[in-house]
């Protein structure tokens, strides 16, 4: 059987040049590189909703109110990820940093990647039923259930680093 790889692992595999904060001076860049991974995926996934809109719009389907306001959603999620101050101040200005702290952040990287990639996966599945009435409306319930998760795990990341 091969070795099963950790979640640093494949965080260093999907983020190039990320170090796990390992690195007392490299942390602020790696948490850098985290978000601008996630708010890439984000921007991705808003490209992709911008194009269901205006195929939504073409079709006059009945969910364009609701796919523009899920794009607005995705913005603001986006623009949040992407702005958000460099290291968390509170968080990355303690000197000594416990390991167990260092996993649990590790952990809410990873499912903010894991979670970007879906609402990315979620934002193809809602522009391919643009023309599926009954089947656009469940991706848009779908990729809204998948934002406000998203939001959630954000929100406790940032909470978290903040040392709250």
């Amino acid at each position: 059987m091969g070795k099963e790889t950790s979640i640093v692992e494949k965080l260093e595999l999907v983020i190039p040049g990320f170090h796990g904060y390992k690195k007392k001076e490299l942390i602020r860049e790696d948490d850098r590189l985290v978000r601008g991974k996630v708010a890439d995926t984000l921007a991705l996934a808003r490209r992709e909703m911008e194009r269901a809109l205006q195929r939504c719009a073409m079709v006059s389907c009945a969910q364009l109110v609701a796919i523009d306001n899920l794009r607005k959603k995705l913005m603001a999620l986006e623009s949040r990820v992407r702005h958000a101050e460099a290291g968390y101040r509170g968080y990355f200005d303690r000197v000594k940093f416990k390991e167990e702290e260092l996993n649990r952040l590790i952990e809410y990287d990873a499912k903010m990647i894991e979670l970007a990639e879906e609402i990315l996966n979620e934002v193809k599945a809602l522009n391919g039923q643009i023309a599926n009435p009954q089947a656009l409306g469940m991706a848009v319930l779908n990729l809204d259930e998948e934002l406000i998760n998203f939001e959630e795990v954000l929100g406790k990341r940032m909470s978290f680093a903040a040392g709250e």
